[in-house]
Parts: structure tokens; sequence; C-alpha cells
């Protein structure tokens, strides 16, 4: 893994380590570190990995490393456990994404529905989290050593979906407005599409691509499913996306309106992170937002 991100603000000390939470994000390319104070909500590093062989001409989209010691090894050298935290919260990111309503995942039925939807091998796990109670629950497949050595490095966190802490931060951020909305999360490789319209979450999937114009291709076939008119919807970009980009130059031309996300308002930036692209870092914002 190669270290593409390291912003660390002054008052970062890690001898104060239970007093910060520390929310990591576990993607198929690599992950990234989030240490936030857990009263300011101040953010005080931030760290971010990524896979020297992550070109999409050059990868099988479905391949995670083989072994957990293959992807975690890194872990070690940032010092991140032997710290102290006062929380931690590991999500993971999965482009096997199926929602059904709790009582369905609470009578077993996890594993009936996410096979109806995508192929799960042995060597996978079904997680699953509710986006609010009693409200739709979001699961993903996802290789078994993220969770295995996620519990040895760090014994006392809390394991999330990463498309659940998505879902959840676009309905505290967006549920006042009355108007539908939708958001694209974009990962390497696969994105993931967002529709809400105040606290209903009407729509979410994820799709692969393999060239710019695969997402323009399935966002205008989804908005259309869902009996949208794609030029009068508003949508908001999140994730591994920038405008200088085919992508959002091409979703530009056929949307209502286009817009790159802003960061949660509740965290506090400071003038360390002032310069970064908040919008490229939304999910993992995010996660120390989530009980």
């Amino acid at each position: 893994m190669e270290c593409i991100l390291n912003q660390v603000d002054p008052q970062f000390d890690a001898a104060q380590g239970v007093q910060y939470r520390l929310s990591i994000l576990l993607c198929q390319d690599g992950f990234s570190f989030l240490v936030t104070d857990a009263d300011s909500q101040k953010i005080l590093k931030l760290l971010s990995y990524k896979s020297a062989n992550s070109d999409l001409q050059h990868r099988d989209l479905d391949g995670w490393p083989a072994t957990g010691k293959e992807y975690f090894g890194e872990f070690k050298n940032n010092g991140f456990t032997e710290i102290a935290w006062q929380r931690v919260d590991i999500a993971i990111a999965s482009r096997k994404i199926t929602v059904a309503p709790e009582v369905f995942l609470k009578n077993g039925e996890d594993y009936g529905l996410m096979s109806a939807a995508h192929s799960v091998s042995e060597d996978e796990e079904i997680l699953t989290e509710p986006v609010f109670d009693l409200g739709p629950v979001i699961a993903i497949a996802a290789p078994r050593y993220l969770a295995e050595y996620g519990s040895k490095l760090f014994p006392a966190a809390s394991l999330h979906c990463a498309p659940a802490i998505f879902v959840k931060g676009l309905l505290r951020e967006h549920s006042n407005l009355i108007s539908r909305q939708v958001f694209i999360n974009v990962y390497h490789g696969y994105f993931e599409i967002a529709v809400i319209q105040g606290l209903r979450l009407i729509y979410l999937n994820s799709f692969r691509y393999l060239a710019p114009s695969d997402v323009l291709y399935y966002v205008i076939f989804v908005l259309e499913q869902l009996g949208f008119v794609p030029s009068e919807e508003n949508v908001t970009l999140m994730g591994e996306i920038s405008e200088n980009e085919i992508i959002y130059n091409q979703l530009k031309m056929y949307c209502g309106s286009l817009q790159t996300a802003a960061g949660p308002d509740i965290m506090d930036y400071g003038e360390t992170f002032n310069e970064i692209a908040l919008h490229r870092h939304y999910t993992l914002f995010n996660i120390p937002l989530c009980e």
C-alpha cells in the first residue's frame, strides 16, 4: 500500500488517545484513517493508503487481496494499534449491497437476499446495519478476514457497513428538504447511487464501471427506471471524483444540476484541512457521527 494523504493538525497528541475517536474505512483498493476529538468533533488526523496496483485495466474488480495479512500489513506501521483510543469504528465498503426491511434480515434471510443479487463465496460473510430503528437494513458481502483481522488489531472496535454510513450521513444532512435528491458515491471500479426524499430512502444500489461512460449509462438507466427525468434531477457527487474528470463533465451534460458534496457541517475542520477535497472522504467523515 502507498500513502497518498497524510494530514495532521498541530494539536494531535497520540498520548491523548483516550480523548479521540479513530474511524477506519476499508475499501478493496486501500483504506483510510480519521482521528477526531470525541467532544469537539475536530478533525486531528487524516491518513489514506491506496494499492499500488489500482489501475482499472489491470485488476479483477471483484478481487480483494487474498489474505488479511497482505491487506492489513500497513496497519501496524502507522502506530494506531498502539494508541488507547476512546472508541474505534471500522466501516467496510463493498459493491455487494442489498436493502431489505428489518423483519426479513431478523428472520435469517440475509444470505438468501444477498445471493439473489450477488454471488457470495465461502470466504465472504454478510454484515448488516439498520439505517434507523425499524427502518430499512443495508447488508453487504465482504471477505471474512476483514472483520477477523479488524477485531484482532482493535479488539473493542465497532463494525459498520459503509453503505449504511453513507445513507445515514445523507439523511442527517439532507432530510430537512422535501424535494427528491440523488447522490452518487464513487469508489474505485464501482459507484453507489442513493435517492432520498425527506427521511425516505427511495433507492440504493451499486454498479461496477470500467469506463466513465458506464457511470453515465447506469445513472440515466436508474433515474428513468424510477420514472424520473434526468435533466430535472439535482445530483450530488462524492467519493473518488473531481470536477475536472470525464465522469463529472458527462453527468453535468445530462442532469438538471450537479455539485460535489460538502463535508458534514457538524465537524470542525480547522485550518489544516481547509485545502483538501472534503467530498472525497464523505463516508469516512460520517463514521464518527454514526453510533
